[in-house]
C-alpha cells in the first residue's frame, strides 16, 4: 500500500507492470459506474412502471405486485429444512494461516423450482432463474458440521447431531446463510410476462384438425369399421369426406373445451438486452430506495478507485517529466 503512494517507486516500476495494474484500476472504475448506471436504472423502472394486473396484463415487459403460492410441493430449504417457495445458501468455512484469517466460501446453490404470485385477478407461474431476487426472510448463523442437519440435504435432524453443531470452541467453524421466499410473502416482479407461451391452445381449425386425422390414421382399421359403408375394405372420396367432416367436429368441441381452461401467465427473465428481471419482497418504495443506495455506494467505488487510477498513472508521468527537466534547473 505504502509503494501505491509513492511517486519515485511508482515511475521506477517495470512498463509491464504499471500497464497492468493501471489497466486493472480503470477496468474497475468503468465497472463500478456499470453496477451504478445498473442499479439507478433499476430504481427508476420500480419508480415509472404501472403496475399490471395478471388477468389483463399485456404481453412483454411487466410489473406485477402479489403475495407468493407454491407451484406444486413446497420446497424445504437445504440448511434449515424450513418450507419456502424458493431459498439460496452458502456455507463458509474459517481458515487461518499466520496473519492470514478469512471466511472462504465452500459451497452454495439457488432453487430453481417456478412458483406463483396471486394478486387476486389470477396466478401467474414464476421462473426465478436469472432473477436479482431481495427477500426478507434471511438467516445467518455458525457451527462446528459442515453441513448442520448432518448432511447436504439436511437428513439428520437428531439431539446428537444439534450438539455436535453447537458453536463451541473446538473444531472447525462454519457460517451459514440462508435466504428464503415463503408462501404468502408479499411479491413485486417485473420481467417478460407471457400468456399460453407453448401455443397449444392457439391452433388454428385446421392444425387441430389435421392432428387429429393423423391420430386416426393409426389405427386404420378402425377408421374402416366405423366409415366404410360399402364394406370394399377401402375409405373411398365419399367415406374419407365423412371422416373429415368427423374430425373437424372433433377438432370445434375439442377448442371449446381448450377456450374454457384459465390461461397459463408466466414471468420470466426478459430476453431484451438491457431489461432486468427483479423480483423483490418488499413495498416499491422500499426496493426503490434500497437500488438507490447501491447506486450511491457504487458512485462511491467510482470515485474512489478513479482518484486512485488518476493518480497512479500521473504519478508515473509526472516523476518522469521532473526527472527530464532537473538538469535544465540545474544550468
Amino acid at each position: 500500500m505504502n509503494h501505491f503512494f509513492c511517486r519515485p517507486c511508482i515511475a521506477a516500476e517495470p512498463t509491464a507492470q504499471f500497464i497492468l495494474w493501471a489497466a486493472l484500476l480503470l477496468v474497475a472504475s468503468g465497472y463500478a459506474v456499470y453496477l451504478a448506471y445498473r442499479s439507478f436504472k433499476k430504481s427508476r423502472l420500480i419508480e415509472d412502471m404501472p403496475t399490471s394486473r395478471i388477468r389483463s396484463a399485456s404481453q412483454g415487459f411487466t410489473e406485477l405486485i402479489g403475495i407468493g403460492k407454491p407451484h406444486g410441493k413446497h420446497l424445504s430449504a437445504p440448511l434449515s429444512a424450513t418450507p419456502c417457495l424458493w431459498w439460496y445458501y452458502s456455507i463458509e468455512q474459517y481458515k487461518s494461516s499466520g496473519k492470514s484469517n478469512r471466511w472462504v466460501t465452500l459451497e452454495s446453490g439457488t432453487s430453481e423450482q417456478p412458483f406463483h404470485i396471486d394478486d387476486t385477478s389470477g396466478l401467474c407461474l414464476v421462473k426465478p432463474e436469472g432473477a436479482d431476487l431481495m427477500t426478507r426472510h434471511t438467516k445467518k448463523w455458525q457451527g462446528r458440521l459442515r453441513h448442520p442437519l448432518g448432511g447436504p440435504g439436511g437428513k439428520s435432524t437428531n439431539t446428537l447431531g444439534r450438539l455436535l453443531n453447537t458453536n463451541i470452541g473446538i473444531g472447525k467453524r462454519y457460517r451459514y446463510t440462508e435466504r428464503l421466499i415463503k408462501e404468502n410473502d408479499p411479491l413485486y416482479i417485473l420481467g417478460h410476462f407471457s400468456t399460453d407461451s407453448s401455443g397449444r391452445r392457439s391452433l388454428s381449425i385446421e392444425k387441430m384438425t389435421g392432428n387429429i386425422l393423423r391420430s386416426w390414421k393409426g389405427s386404420f382399421t378402425n377408421l374402416l369399421e366405423k366409415y366404410d359403408t360399402n364394406n370394399d375394405g377401402e375409405l373411398d372420396i365419399a367415406e374419407w369426406k365423412d371422416v373429415q367432416q368427423a374430425a373437424k367436429k372433433e377438432a370445434l368441441r375439442q377448442q371449446r373445451i381448450n377456450s374454457q381452461l384459465d390461461k397459463e401467465h408466466v414471468m420470466t427473465k426478459p430476453t431484451a438486452p438491457g431489461l432486468p428481471f427483479l423480483i423483490g419482497c418488499d413495498e416499491q418504495n422500499i426496493l426503490s430506495v434500497r437500488y438507490r443506495w447501491r447506486a450511491i455506494g457504487w458512485s462511491l467505488v467510482f470515485l474512489l478507485v478513479g482518484s486512485g487510477a488518476t493518480w497512479y498513472i500521473s504519478a508515473r508521468f509526472t516523476v518522469g517529466l521532473l526527472t527530464t527537466s532537473s538538469p535544465a534547473t540545474g544550468l
